[in-house]
């Protein structure tokens, strides 16, 4: 009787089992969102996106959004943002701009070196002031753009015209495999990369662990510091000029496809380095789509911005209500 009363039991249990379960929408949201972008535009503009020329533009376009989601990933799985890497972006150009005046092989270092000194500068306000992240690089944006109109003095800077060769599909394509692959590694496979999410997860825990806790705050500024260098000096060789207009729409673009690839705006366990693909995707084909469209620089932003309320309100992971820590 037992075993009679056993084997019921099991079968019970069993049959409470659902036949099948409703996948979390948030988690496929992303893909869906890809999908659903791309073959709008394809039908709207009558088969203009699968082009060769207008791949091309997609490949360029999203080259910076991915390439900036990766600083970004680090940033926004602790819970952090940083609105000032558009600026800093801007920055960057101008200085690699000065630095090619003196030599072309000093532009990168020129760039990357004053990338690395403003995300240095936005880390040490946030941890060592205690100052949140938001107001932090928010005043360093604005800082930014008063110096930036300085610096340039109201013009614009101009590198030697033979570095416009070096804007290759192939430089780019090996620069985005490097950054991609090692963020991606140390991401998910390094102790730094876990203790990111446990940050955005849980801060106090994290604190008792007996990490250096200023330090895990401290380098993703950074990260994303050398980034916007970086891309400052891509800007360079490809427009082959420094404006204060450089790097407007980077910070949007890029928080934009870290959330639609994702990452929910407060951060945690639930941080998924994929969003660099899927999302810079995303955003990639929505820039171009919308530029084939002939949407206007304000229409831009308008939908810019309805994209970042859409994509917080599926993203956003109410259990934590800490959002920029």
């Amino acid at each position: 009787m037992t075993a009679d009363t056993n084997v019921i039991s099991t079968d019970v249990k069993e049959s409470k089992k659902p036949v099948f379960s409703i996948p979390d929408f948030r988690k496929i949201f992303p893909v869906l969102g890809l999908i659903a972008v791309i073959a709008f535009f394809q039908i709207y503009t009558g088969g203009k996106v699968f082009t060769v020329r207008n791949l091309k533009a997609v490949i360029n376009e999203g080259f910076f959004i991915m390439i900036g989601s990766v600083g970004y990933v680090f940033l926004l799985s602790q819970g952090s943002m940083d609105f000032s890497i558009g600026a800093n972006m801007c920055v960057s150009c101008a200085a690699a701009a000065m630095g090619s005046a003196i030599s072309p092989v000093l532009a990168i270092p020129f760039g990357v070196g004053t990338g690395i000194i403003i995300g240095a500068l936005n880390g040490f306000i946030h941890v060592k002031f205690k100052i949140g992240a938001l107001i932090a690089t928010l005043a360093m944006q604005f800082i930014l753009n008063g110096f930036v109109v300085i610096l340039l003095d109201g013009g614009t800077l101009q590198p030697p015209l033979n570095m416009l060769k070096w804007n290759t599909m192939t430089l780019k394509i090996t620069t985005f495999l490097v950054i991609v692959i090692v963020g991606y590694i140390v991401f998910e496979y390094t102790p730094y990369g876990k203790r990111c999410r446990a940050i955005g997860s849980c801060e106090e825990v994290t604190k008792q662990t007996g990490v250096n806790y200023p330090l895990m705050k401290f380098i993703p500024f950074v990260i994303m510091g050398a980034i916007a260098g970086l891309l400052g000096f891509f800007s360079l060789i490809r427009t082959g000029t420094a404006s204060s207009h450089t790097g407007s729409e980077l910070m949007m673009n890029v928080l934009n496809a870290a959330l639609l690839g994702g990452i929910p705006i407060s951060g945690g366990a639930t941080s998924k380095y994929r969003a660099v693909v899927i999302g810079g995707l995303t955003m990639a084909f929505l820039t171009n789509g919308m530029t084939l469209m002939g949407v206007g620089n304000y229409d831009k932003q308008l939908i810019r911005g309805i994209v970042f309320l859409l994509a917080i309100a599926i993203s956003f992971d109410r259990k934590n209500m800490t959002v920029i820590k």
